[in-house]
């Protein structure tokens, strides 16, 4: 009995594996890579942005002197 029920913990276990892989192959999988690459990009366009405005602020605080 205790073979038997061993057997079939672990074809539940191959079973929930084979549905993990499904998933991780799955288009959708890899849509969150790119949505990864998107915050990246997102990131670095906002650091961008940051690096300009306080250049720009820089020259304003010039011009008020």
């Amino acid at each position: 009995m205790t073979d038997q029920r061993l057997e079939q913990a672990v074809q539940r276990i191959e079973r929930a594996l084979a549905r993990i892989a499904a998933v991780a192959d799955s288009p959708a999988a890899e849509g969150a890579g790119a949505d990864s690459a998107l915050a990246q990009q997102h990131e670095a366009l906002r650091s961008m942005v940051r690096a300009e405005l306080d250049k720009l602020d820089h020259v304003i605080g010039e011009l008020e002197k």
